[in-house]
């Protein structure tokens, strides 16, 4: 750093030199080239940013970049902003010789800082910038305003990119639909689908931006994702006043949503209206959403005509396809039909996958028809296809409900050793469950203890199961240990859980643990009805609640 004397010599010296070499126009008639005085526009520029750069306030810089006010053009400002290292410094460096040295920057100053600003985050200073140069009568081409927008997308800016989009039309520029359109699936995909809706609505018809298909498809999907039918037809029937076609992607997202709302007649009417029109042709996307949401609905008498026209028409089935009415006959229990669907999908030439498989296991579980479902489980493994989460909770399922607690154990074992897959409560249940059944409750205490080393949360049902396998053993202490493990891992107790426990603490003469289920779901309900923090049952009095009593019976869960 230098001292400020020599600084200030520096300055000065600099200033008389500058001053020679920014000679007027008339008497630089016999200059060689206009390259000549580049050289000297760029050591002055280094001198004025070294100069900016070492002052300690932006007072103090005006001030030592006073003198050299008269050799300072538009371009070597230009220059000298260049070489400064961040935009935070551009910035004041700008605002600096705008404000305290009168000077007069140049279109490329404002656009080369506004691209730096935002390349650094600085988005609110960029359109800022970008509205004075607006007011100082500079105009860029269309595409540095896209550009300005889309980062602004890009950075999450979405009310920042409204403001500029809303404000541009004044000063003439004109969006087209790429920007517009990006602008409305950065608002949809943040959930801000109102936001979007307004936009368009306000702007349909306006000569600055530019409204297509896409445009429409967007809103209609955001609509659609939401529930909002209503709004997304009434977009729908609007297209074609503004010029815009709908296409098989505007069908298939309408298709799709209604399809999804269990309104799949109504999505049937559509893709038999576009058959009729001719105007586009069903593609595999608009027959797979009519099948899969007949079979959603347990239809599959419907989804298999569907099919059946889809072959008709020409259209190859993908997997997507098989898969959804593999899973609907699956579920029903018609096997058969689903292995036939199964046959053909090899035969057209989709491979399957981990979807495909863990229907058919799932459908044969349903069916109780355990064999046939390690079958596929092995078939499954021969083709390398690798089962996920869903696919070892059925089969485990399946295993537990057979009485093949072992081999769901050992199931659980390999499934340990997957990591890819994260561990869920509803793995470990079923083996639980299981052994509590079978009075082997140290086993089960043990499957626990693995649930929580992989870092797996018990859930309500697991703390249920002990604590009635606990109790039916004659482990009271046990049971009110996990009772109380429950309680503070923040699960509640059921009625399944209340109403078999107190029975049993009443039995084994437990009143004071009995007391405290009573204060504790006294304090649930308080905490429930007024929202205001955990129940303190120290210093109010307990009302008495109905505890209903039934007999045990066994929930398969």
């Amino acid at each position: 750093m230098l001292s400020h004397a020599p600084l200030h010599h520096f300055v000065s010296c600099c200033s008389r030199n500058l001053l020679l070499l920014a000679r007027p126009a008339h008497r630089r008639l016999f200059a060689a080239s206009a390259q000549e005085s580049e050289p000297a526009d760029l050591w002055i520029a280094k001198v004025v940013s070294t100069i900016f750069q070492r002052a300690p306030t932006h007072a103090a810089a005006a001030a030592r970049l006073s003198p050299l006010r008269p050799v300072l053009s538009p371009s070597i400002v230009f220059t000298s902003l260049r070489r400064l290292p961040d935009s935070s410094s551009a910035l004041g460096f700008f605002y600096l010789s705008r404000s305290d040295l009168a000077v007069v920057h140049l279109p490329q100053t404002f656009t080369f800082l506004i691209s730096c600003l935002c390349r650094s985050g600085l988005h609110e200073d960029a359109v800022k910038l970008f509205d004075e140069m607006a007011r100082d009568g500079h105009t860029v081409d269309d595409s540095f305003v896209e550009f300005l927008a889309n980062s602004c997308f890009e950075a999450g800016k979405l009310d920042l990119a409204t403001g500029l989009l809303a404000a541009v039309s004044k000063y003439g520029y004109r969006f087209q639909s790429y920007t517009f359109n990006k602008f409305l699936t950065s608002l949809v995909r943040r959930d801000r689908v109102g936001d979007a809706v307004l936009f368009l609505r306000q702007n349909l018809g306006s000569q600055f931006l530019v409204v297509d298909t896409c445009s429409f498809n967007i809103i209609i999907k955001g609509l659609c994702r939401i529930g909002d039918l209503d709004t997304a037809l009434e977009f729908f029937n609007q297209m074609q006043s503004f010029c815009c076609v709908p296409d098989i992607v505007t069908y298939n997202i309408l298709i799709d949503g209604l399809c999804k709302a269990d309104q799949v007649d109504r999505g049937h009417e559509i893709l038999q209206k576009i058959q009729l029109d001719s105007a586009c042709v069903p593609n595999v996307v608009t027959y797979t959403s009519i099948i899969s949401g007949y079979c959603k609905i347990g239809k599959m008498e419907e989804a298999y005509e569907v099919f059946d026209d889809m072959i008709g028409a020409g259209v190859k089935p993908s997997r997507v396809t098989f898969n959804v009415l593999i899973n609907g006959y699956g579920k029903l229990g018609n096997m058969p039909l689903a292995i036939s669907l199964y046959e053909r999908m090899l035969i057209c030439g989709c491979p399957p996958d981990v979807v495909t498989f863990t229907s058919l296991i799932n459908g044969y579980c349903r069916s109780g028809q355990l064999d046939d479902a390690m079958k596929i489980w092995d078939e499954m493994n021969q083709k390398e296809v690798k089962p996920n989460g869903y696919t070892f909770a059925v089969v485990i399922h399946c295993l537990c409900r057979k009485n093949k607690v072992g081999d769901a154990r050992n199931l659980l074992k390999v499934l340990s050793r997957r990591r890819d897959v994260v561990p869920q409560a509803f793995f470990y249940n079923p083996v639980i469950d299981g052994l509590c059944k079978s009075g082997n409750v140290d086993e089960a205490n043990s499957v626990l203890l693995e649930m929580e080393e992989r870092r797996c949360t018990p859930d309500k049902y697991t703390y249920t199961i002990l604590i009635i396998g606990h109790c039916m053993k004659g482990r009271m202490f046990e049971a009110v240990e996990i009772f109380q493990k429950m309680v503070d891992s923040g699960c509640t107790p059921d009625r399944i859980t209340v109403d078999f426990f107190v029975p049993c603490l009443l039995k084994s003469g437990f009143p004071h643990e009995i007391n405290k289920i009573k204060s504790f779901i006294s304090g649930r309900r308080y905490h429930d009805h007024h929202r205001a923090g955990p129940f303190k049952g120290h210093n109010r009095e307990i009302q008495p609640i109905e505890l209903k009593v039934k007999p045990f019976i066994a929930v398969s869960l």
